[in-house]
């Protein structure tokens, strides 16, 4: 068969040419399926396994975010996924399905392979992805390109609210055309067939644009004529099923008017662009004319070549005055400042602005009747904030309804199916050993669930009573105190990993005290603005961070699927490294700020914008450590532990071995020594004290869990009562960093380890750790009781009053002063943003913490500030270690490192 469009001469692949792709007519697409249909209507099925958000390819290297809107005429073609890539911390990628039509396995990987190359050509030219690979998996064919950096033409066009300036436009059209004439100059010339404003990429500088979204095969000219959006760009020929480089061109010219004048196409008669200079009397007229023939209904009256429209835009160019004659420079061309927005107001035609204007007004008078007692049913939140929701219709809140029905459904069958789940108190996560309130709250549940918030709350002060130190039972019965209340609020979701694990479940029990005492000093205290309230709810991951995805999954899920009802702001968490990481790219798809409390792992620094934490990374936590080893102990030969499959693990003692080098002392590395992280068991830990031994080390640095360090103290002190009197078992001392931090060592808890900690106390003192947060770093400081954080007598008053027994309420620790301070620089941030309230706005205030007139968060850990990469800038780190005499063991600090104030 010799293709009538490219001249290839060989055997089709699926009806259609093996080189171009001619002939492959309409594929049309289910949730689950493909169907590839020959141009003689014979069908044949293809069928595709489903992915879904944070699943991941090629042996782990992506993580798919978000599903990709493609353009309609490439129908058929294959999902596109925007995902992040493991081998690097700050791209992000986007995966394209290769929808193949049935054929040999050899058919297949020819055309694949003709595909690839194409697409790999096109990226070597500027305005194009890059091209990375192409595999196969999961029986499909997935190619891989680069995400460009910056954001779609569409978006700046929003945001601006109005036209660009005409040299911008220019510029952009310019490089437009130098796109255009690379695809014209293939043979056949190659057709993008839906450019327009969606399918544009403007760098974060302004200076480029690339072209996103080109078809894998030609695109579908049966769709052409029926696309939904965005028909204001489809050029006349296009739309009667005729897809040709002339159209590409015309839609070119269509996204240049609606980015000069400022007037969508979408929302006029199709085909019809008014002069420009009507629209916007800025415009000079040698555009207007420009736009003019570019947009003639006759393709033989448009631009034959897209090189020719381009030497029009350079001759344009060359008429505007200098850069330093203009008047009144714009700093940023894409983000017109004030005074720009009301100079253009007023210059654009009062006939149309008080046509828009009284159509506007009756729009959204209809709107605010309709939905506003919606509003202050469902989400508690005033219409001035709710910007979302204003914009809404009947229908989209409908529509919105019924997906928060189906996702509150999902949660519940994942809560019991696995115990993980979104909870407003309707499930309950700690039911655990030492909960005597844990029928109360079940039946607190299931009145939430029948909707009776009144029995909810009566169950709940109950629970409360019964036991003031659970956070959970707290948390919730603020929240439901809130929506009876009727007042305004936003939500902070706090991202946890609860379950049967006695080291979960304390961390998550501490973590949810912090977090309530931090919801109670913002609402007592009025620290939001505009007399909001704060309700938190709990994203419960569960015991396996396979699981993160799935609960940040129904974060994602509530905010752009349901409308986030609940004016979700932020999410604080999750408490490891390799959670975070997990669940960093699901939060960040729907523009909301993570803000985690513990999570360190170097490969979270710079790996996305909206990532926040208010502890310090591990190379400045293996640097302190490093220095008090060297300094402080005068150690010289140590031998460094790791769990190499944990993040945290191995980021920390690559750390803290480069720190000790620094200073000439010897660090061993060796992979008999490493161990896994609360699997390793005490006699395991007693054949890597042998090795130690061998290598006649002063100290061991682990870089584990509280677990850990309590198994390899027990270890090392198991073998000393072998050998009673041993120097080298004697003076052996054990160093850690944070993650070991907790009561876990003074035998509080239950299960095998706290016992262990409990009946050999004498074993953990040989323990030296660091944390982030500690109750005493005030005192240690000088600081007397009246000018210290409300934290500590909130803590004091709550969950030690004279009704708690003492067993259950110890001073907080770590991960709950980190918690807390997660949560109140959130709020700090909200007082911060001017207009709506919304994760975007808090992610930016966030930002702008400690620049300007803007001051940094003091925390209950010290002074909260963020680098670029989201770091906090120079925090606080503490060292402790374990001390006592006879059976009693406490937690002493020692040193404080860093800025704290």
């Amino acid at each position: 068969m010799r293709c009538p469009r490219c001249g290839f001469d060989g055997e089709s692949v699926g009806g259609g040419c093996a080189r171009c792709g001619y002939g492959y007519m309409s594929m049309s697409s289910g949730p689950l399926s493909l169907a590839v249909q020959r141009s003689s209507s014979t069908s044949m099925p293809l069928t595709l396994q489903s992915l879904m958000r944070g699943d991941v390819l090629r042996q782990g290297r992506y993580r798919l975010i978000e599903q990709l809107s493609l353009p309609e005429n490439q129908q058929g073609q294959g999902a596109a996924w925007l995902a992040s890539d493991a081998q690097s911390s700050t791209r992000r990628v986007v995966i394209r399905e290769v929808a193949m039509p049935e054929g040999s396995a050899a058919d297949k990987e020819r055309v694949v392979g003709m595909i690839a190359s194409r697409m790999a050509e096109l990226g070597q030219h500027s305005g194009f992805p890059n091209y990375i690979e192409v595999f196969n998996e999961r029986d499909a064919y997935y190619m891989v390109l680069q995400q460009p950096e910056g954001e779609s033409l569409a978006s700046v066009l929003r945001r601006q609210g109005g036209a660009l300036p005409e040299r911008v436009v220019v510029e952009c059209g310019r490089q437009l055309c130098e796109i255009l004439t690379v695809l014209s100059q293939h043979q056949p010339p190659l057709v993008h067939g839906s450019i327009n404003p969606s399918t544009i990429i403007v760098s974060s500088d302004a200076k480029r644009i690339t072209l996103i979204h080109m078809p894998l095969f030609p695109p579908n000219e049966s769709y052409a004529g029926r696309e939904k959006s965005p028909s204001g760009y489809l050029a006349p020929e296009q739309a009667r099923g005729i897809v040709e480089p002339s159209s590409d061109l015309y839609g070119a010219a269509a996204t240049l008017h609606h980015a000069v004048t400022g007037f969508d196409p979408r929302e006029r008669m199709a085909f019809f662009h008014p002069p420009a200079r009507r629209l916007n009397p800025t415009v000079t007229p040698r555009m207007e004319e420009l736009l003019v023939r570019a947009l003639r209904l006759s393709a033989p009256q448009r631009y034959a070549r897209p090189a020719d429209m381009l030497r029009d835009l350079n001759v344009l160019v060359q008429s505007y005055p200098p850069e330093s004659e203009r008047p009144s420079p714009i700093t940023d061309p894409l983000r017109l400042n004030a005074s720009n927005k009301r100079q253009r107001s007023r210059i654009s035609s009062p006939r149309n602005m008080a046509m828009f204007g009284a159509i506007g007004a009756i729009v959204l008078l209809v709107f605010l009747f309709a939905t506003l007692p919606l509003l202050r049913i469902s989400t508690g939140v005033t219409p001035a904030l709710d910007t979302g929701q204003q914009n809404a219709t009947a229908t989209s809140v409908a529509q919105q309804q019924a997906a928060m029905n189906a996702e509150l459904a999902l949660e519940l069958q994942s809560f019991q199916k696995k115990g993980i789940g979104f909870s407003n108190g309707r499930l309950v996560f700690d039911t655990y050993t030492g909960r005597n309130d844990a029928d109360l709250k079940k039946q607190a549940a299931q009145a939430i669930q029948r909707n009776d918030l009144s029995s909810a709350v009566n169950f709940l002060t109950r629970a409360v009573s019964a036991d003031p130190t659970d956070g959970e039972a707290q948390i919730y019965n603020e929240d439901l105190h809130i929506l009876q209340s009727g007042t305004p609020f936003v939500t902070v979701v706090l991202g946890l990993a609860v379950d049967s694990s006695v080291v979960d479940f304390l961390l998550g029990r501490t973590e949810m005290q912090g977090a309530f005492l931090a919801q109670r000093e913002i609402n007592t205290g009025g620290l939001l603005p505009h007399g909001l309230q704060l309700r938190l709810l709990i994203d419960n991951s569960g015991a396996n961070n396979a699981d993160v995805a799935t609960a940040a999954q129904f974060v994602a899920n509530r905010v752009s699927k349901a409308g986030n009802p609940d004016h979700i702001i932020a999410v604080v968490g999750w408490p490891f490294s390799s959670q975070t990481i997990n669940a960093r790219d699901i939060i960040a798809s729907v523009h909301l700020p993570l803000v985690s409390e513990t999570a360190s792992s170097v490969r979270l620094s710079g790996s996305s914008p909206y990532f926040f934490r208010v502890n310090p990374p591990d190379n400045l936590q293996g640097n302190t450590l490093g220095k008090f080893a060297a300094q402080q102990l005068q150690a010289k030969n140590i031998l460094v532990m790791r769990d190499r499959t944990d993040p945290y693990s191995v980021s920390l003692a690559d750390a803290f071995t480069s720190s000790v080098k620094a200073l000439n002392a010897n660090a061993i590395n060796k992979s008999v020594d490493n161990f896994t992280e609360g699997t390793t068991t005490v006699t395991q830990y007693k054949k890597i004290i042998q090795d130690a031994m061998t290598q006649n080390v002063d100290t061991i640095f682990l870089a584990g869990l509280d677990v850990d360090a309590v198994r390899l103290a027990h270890a090392v002190g198991e073998e000393l009562r072998v050998r009673p009197g041993d120097a080298f078992l004697t003076n052996l001392r054990i160093l850690c960093g944070d993650a070991v931090d907790t009561n876990l060592l003074l035998g509080q808890g239950s299960g095998p380890d706290a016992t262990i900690a409990s009946t050999f106390p004498q074993d953990m003192r040989r323990l030296t750790f660091t944390a982030f947060g500690h109750p005493d770093e005030w005192t240690f400081l000088g600081y007397p009781k009246n000018q210290q954080p409300l934290f500590f007598a909130n803590w004091g008053s709550i969950y030690q009053s004279s009704t708690v027994a003492e067993d259950n309420a110890p001073p907080p620790g770590n991960d709950a002063i980190l918690t807390h301070d997660a949560v109140m620089v959130i709020a700090k941030a909200a007082t911060y943003v001017q207009g709506p309230l919304t994760g975007q706005a808090v992610r930016d205030a966030l930002a702008s913490l400690g620049r300007g007139n803007i001051p940094a968060y003091q925390g209950v850990s010290g002074r909260i500030l963020f680098d670029p990469e989201g770091n906090p800038i120079d925090k606080a780190i503490v060292v402790l270690r374990v001390k006592g005499s006879g059976n009693t063991n406490t937690i002493e600090l020692i040193q404080i490192a860093g800025q704290f104030k």
